[in-house]
């Protein structure tokens, strides 16, 4: 019952050295052209290219002690699919006990497939229907 244990860890331990050995001598590749993991800053008010497979991050200032929220539309069917955090709020650091701190609000987008898409965002109140938002952000992107 040992012997085939042993067996098989020597023949793993030999496959292992040949591998290693194989790419040792082996003349380097060069790198690929895969697009950068590193999320990406969207532009506001202008164009922001993307490879499929990037990921755009938008951050816009916020307060929501104000009852103000940003909405986004243009998401739907784009190229772009929401991924975390998408319409987060995050607390700008103060005091304890301090109120009415304000903070920004962060979406994250994976670049799905190439096209290309504009993103609206809007910061209103939710009950103050007929009135326009306080604030308007656009961003073009593109995706090769």
């Amino acid at each position: 019952m040992i012997r085939p244990a042993i067996v098989t860890l020597a023949g793993l331990t030999l496959l292992s050295a040949c591998q290693a050995a194989g790419t040792a001598s082996a003349p380097a590749e060069p790198a690929s052209a895969a697009p950068s993991q590193a999320a990406v800053e969207g532009v506001r008010g202008g164009e922001t290219t993307l490879s499929v497979g990037q990921t755009l991050h938008i951050a816009l200032p916020s307060n929501a002690t104000t009852g103000y929220q940003w909405q986004i539309s243009g998401v739907e069917g784009s190229v772009l699919t929401p991924a975390e955090p998408f319409g987060d709020e995050v607390v700008d650091p103060h005091a304890p006990g301090m109120v009415g701190v304000g903070g920004q609000t962060h979406w994250r987008l994976v670049a799905s497939r190439p096209g290309s898409a504009t993103l609206t965002f809007t910061y209103a109140r939710s009950w103050e229907r007929n009135t326009p938002p306080a604030e308007t952000a656009t961003y073009r992107i593109v995706v090769r």
